[in-house]
């Protein structure tokens, strides 16, 4: 490692030092199944019917345990507080960190108005006609 990323890295230790850290692994892994398997996945998965468990089997083995993998990897290479954006900008430059940063934000403004999407559907379906948007 270079001098400059160790300066760097215990900078952003000792500013992460003042945060409680309260998640275990426990947590993570319930909030992982949350954000994988999620309510949007409901009707896709009454479709395929018995045959979608291969399909999560086949998720699980090829893509959630090598994302486990480097995640536990990265992070006992550079436990610093920030994660993806840390590592991309350590790893590659701070460009590629801010776009890594820029991405997350973005997924996360999608998903949102995806979620506010599905339950103002559904809350029209479960009001019926008297959810007419116009008079």
């Amino acid at each position: 490692m270079s001098t400059s990323f160790q300066q760097e890295e215990e900078r952003v230790a000792a500013q992460s030092a003042v945060f409680k850290k309260e998640l275990g692994l426990r947590d993570l892994v319930l909030m992982q199944i949350v954000f994988v398997v999620g309510g949007s996945w409901v009707g896709t998965a009454a479709k395929l019917g018995s045959a979608q468990t291969v399909y999560w089997l086949l998720a699980i083995l090829l893509f959630y345990l090598p994302v486990a993998a480097v995640v536990i990897y990265l992070n006992r290479l550079m436990p610093l507080e920030g994660g993806l954006y840390q590592w991309a900008k350590f790893g590659f430059n701070e460009f590629t960190g801010f776009m890594v940063a820029w991405n997350l934000w973005l997924l996360g403004i999608s998903v949102m108005a995806a979620t506010g999407l599905v339950v103002a559907t559904n809350l029209s379906y479960a009001i019926g006609p008297a959810a007419a948007w116009l008079p």
